[in-house]
C-alpha cells in the first residue's frame, strides 16, 4: 500500500468503526433492559400466580371449616328438637337428620385434613421457588444497574469518539473522501477500504478482474471492487 490517501482512509475506517461499536451498544442496551424487566415481570408475576393458589387453598380450607360448623350448630339444633317432639317418628327423622349431619362432619373433616396436608406441602414447595425467584431477580435488578453504568460509560466516551471521526476525516483528499462516503452507504457494513489478497478481495472474499487488481497497487486515484463496490488497496 502506497498510497498516503488510503493509509488516512484506513486510519478514518477504524475510528468509524470503533464509533459504530459504541453506537451500537447503545442501541442494544435498552432492547437488554426491556428483556430483564420483562423476566422480573414474569418472575413476580410466577410469585403471585402461585401465592394466590396458596391463598386460594387456605379459603377452601376456611370453607370446610364454616360448612363444619354450620352443621355442629344444625345437630345442636336436631337435638333440642329432639326434647320437644312428642312423636317417635318426628324423633326418629331427627336422629336420622343428625346421624347423616354427623357423617357429612366427619367426610368434610377428612376431606379437611387431606387439604391441610396439601397446603402444608405447597407452602413449603412455594417458599422455596420463591427463594430461587427472589435470588433471580435480585440477579437480573444488579444486570440492570449494570446496564446503566455501562450506558454513562458509553455516552461519556462517544462524543469522544465523534471528534476522533472528524480529526481523522480532515487530513483525507475530498475526492477520496466523498468515495468513502458513498461506499459506506452502499456497503452499510464495514470494511470500506479493504485489502486485495491473492486476487480476492478481504471485504467480499470474492475474486477481482485483473484491471482491478492492477488499479489498486496505484496511487492517486481510488479503485474499487467490481463484485462489492467496497474502495480496495493491495
Amino acid at each position: 500500500m502506497s498510497d498516503p490517501q488510503i493509509e488516512k482512509l484506513l486510519i478514518l475506517q477504524d475510528r468509524d468503526i470503533a464509533l459504530q461499536k459504541i453506537e451500537q451498544e447503545l442501541d442494544r442496551i435498552p432492547q437488554e433492559r426491556s428483556a430483564l424487566e420483562a423476566l422480573i415481570t414474569a418472575e413476580e408475576a410466577n410469585i403471585e400466580a402461585a401465592s394466590h393458589a396458596l391463598k386460594q387453598k387456605e379459603v377452601e380450607r376456611h370453607e370446610l371449616e364454616t360448612e363444619v360448623q354450620a352443621k355442629e350448630s344444625a345437630i345442636n339444633r336436631f337435638r333440642n328438637q329432639q326434647l320437644e317432639v312428642k312423636k317417635n317418628d318426628e324423633y326418629r327423622a331427627l336422629t336420622h337428620q343428625i346421624e347423616q349431619s354427623e357423617q357429612e362432619i366427619a367426610d368434610l373433616e377428612e376431606r379437611e385434613i387431606g387439604l391441610m396436608l396439601e397446603i402444608d406441602e405447597t407452602r413449603e414447595a412455594f417458599e422455596a421457588e420463591k427463594a430461587k425467584i427472589e435470588a433471580r431477580i435480585v440477579e437480573q435488578k444488579k444486570q440492570i444497574a449494570l446496564l446503566g453504568e455501562r450506558e454513562q460509560n458509553l455516552k461519556a466516551s462517544i462524543d469522544a469518539a465523534r471528534a476522533a471521526v472528524e480529526a481523522a476525516r480532515e487530513p483525507v483528499d475530498p475526492s477520496f473522501l466523498g468515495h468513502y462516503d458513498r461506499v459506506k452507504q452502499l456497503c452499510k457494513r464495514p470494511p470500506y477500504v479493504a485489502a486485495i489478497e491473492a486476487h480476492k478481495c478481504c471485504g467480499c472474499h470474492l475474486r477481482v478482474s485483473n484491471e482491478v487488481s492492477s488499479g489498486a497497487l496505484g496511487a492517486g486515484e481510488p479503485t474499487f471492487c467490481d463484485q462489492c463496490a467496497r474502495m480496495v488497496y493491495a
